[in-house]
């Protein structure tokens, strides 16, 4: 007599949940655009660059900034008398964004605490006392990176709406201190 086996139930289970797993995977990465993945890569990217820029802060006992415009961000530092681009860090220069993607910085909808308020007058008097005998452009940032650590609580929201294709952002959050909160995609409407 030959003694036949065939396959337990539980060695059944286990190669439907592998395949499961590796069918999961494959469907994941096939549904994933690459808008998705662009948007998640800018927001990483930024969340290191501001890190980076937190920790020259911090290592050269320098204040600095971050300009949000619609399609760029840049850091800039505050050399006691104006804002400047970061000197001698050409990573941390200005990043453009081409349409259809834009960003959008919010600081209003983020709680306030009262111990560590920080304003653009802090900076104001430092100015005032020089006057400039060129006319150039000054650059005052929205979010200050101070050198001893802290930060300005902000969001910024990285975005992508070509009118076609439903919309889709990360959001990028920092709340006083490093690390940034990387949270998306989202694809509802802002």
């Amino acid at each position: 007599m030959k003694n036949d086996r065939g396959f337990t139930l539980l060695e059944v289970m286990l190669v439907l949940l592998v395949i499961g797993m590796l069918l999961n995977t494959l469907v994941g990465n096939l549904t994933r655009s690459p808008i998705e993945d662009k948007l998640e890569l800018d927001s990483q990217k930024f969340s290191a660059l501001f890190n980076l820029a937190s920790e020259y802060a911090l290592l050269n006992n320098i204040e600095l900034g971050l300009l949000v415009e619609e399609d760029s961000y840049q850091f800039l530092a505050f050399d006691g008398i104006k804002w400047v681009p970061v000197p001698e860090q050409d990573s941390l220069i200005e990043e453009i964004f081409e349409e259809p993607f834009y960003l959008t910085l919010t600081l209003d909808e983020l709680p306030v605490d009262g111990q560590m308020i920080i304003s653009q007058s802090m900076f104001e008097e430092f100015e005032d006392e020089q006057a400039f005998e060129d006319e150039e452009e000054l650059l005052y940032p929205q979010v200050f990176i101070l050198s001893g650590g802290d930060i300005t609580p902000f969001k910024l929201t990285f975005s992508y709406d070509d009118d076609f294709d439903e919309p889709m952002y990360f959001d990028v959050t920092g709340t006083y201190t490093i690390p940034l909160v990387i949270e998306g995609p989202f694809f509802d409407e802002q």
